[in-house]
């Protein structure tokens, strides 16, 4: 973001964060002209590093935390440079009493950050950076977009792959699946793999970026892949379908039919997924004239 008069801002329309087990490992924000949402992954280790719910729980609040206080700096490629020298530093000092650290031990988390400056005429720009497959659906002159980071999706393919058609109890990840995720995560962050949020790897500057520009008040959604099942999974909704649901405040009756959808396939053998019920977020929000 490069304007220099008044900036425009977010609001709050609806929001909802739910967690698949034990500990939510999403998290979503906004403050001033910045909105964002977080699908944090924990390492492959028995042994857990950091002091939070989880590693992915204390990464994803920790990501959440600095984008709150960075939100007065206005330049989006400043605030992610920033942000990735705080997360270095703070899992430095979180990790000092342990070893060496291997490539699928620390967390990772997915991050879409937007944010708004003023368009053309009354329209508000709406300007985008994604690594991983968190999700924004945005109204434009060609109907609900969906920006996202699919360079990952190889990847996921590989995992489904070594899952294949087999049940498998919830919580329960097959040696298979396991193999193929630890050898996925040998390609974080690197040129012929995917991109994350990590404390190890760079990231910074390799996001996908994305362009609107939308009216005032129009409704923008955020949201994680466990949510997103509705479309991807059971494809109950097309992207439209869904983002006018939650644009008309649906959003809590969405999340319990997901449920609902996850509790009726348990074992994950009509709908094949490694979790059956993952971590789910959205953020429904709008873009304001003046901050």
């Amino acid at each position: 973001m490069n304007a220099t008069g008044p900036i425009p801002c977010f609001r709050s329309l609806d929001r909802l964060s739910l967690p698949g087990s034990r500990v939510n490992e999403d998290g979503i924000g906004l403050r001033g002209p910045f909105a964002w949402v977080i699908d944090g992954a924990t390492g492959l280790s028995e042994e857990q590093l950091t002091s939070g719910g989880s590693d992915a729980a204390w990464l994803s609040g920790l990501i959440d935390n600095r984008l709150t206080a960075l939100a007065g700096v206005r330049r989006a490629d400043a605030v992610l440079s920033r942000l990735e020298a705080d997360i270095e530093s703070a899992f430095r000092t979180e990790t000092e009493h342990i070893g060496e650290i291997g490539d699928h031990h620390p967390p990772s988390a997915c991050l879409g950050l937007i944010g708004v400056e003023p368009g053309e005429g009354e329209s508000i720009r709406i300007q985008g950076r994604f690594l991983g497959d968190v999700i924004a659906l945005v109204p434009t002159e060609n109907g609900i977009v969906r920006w996202t980071d699919e360079r990952a999706k190889p990847f996921e393919k590989k995992t489904l792959a070594a899952l294949g058609a087999q049940e498998h109890e919830p919580g329960f990840i097959p040696a298979a699946v396991r193999r193929q995720i630890l050898e996925n995560r040998t390609r974080l962050n690197r040129p012929d793999g995917y991109w994350v949020v990590s404390p190890l790897r760079p990231w910074a500057g390799h996001e996908l970026r994305f362009e609107a520009q939308v009216g005032p008040g129009e409704v923008i959604v955020l949201a994680t892949d466990g949510f997103m099942r509705l479309v991807d999974v059971f494809e109950a909704y097309s992207d439209r379908s869904l983002h006018a649901q939650l644009a008309a405040g649906r959003g809590r009756d969405l999340m319990q039919e997901l449920r609902e959808r996850e509790r009726s396939d348990l074992m994950a053998g009509a709908y094949p997924r490694v979790k059956t019920h993952d971590d789910a977020t959205f953020l429904v929000i709008a873009a304001e004239p003046k901050g």
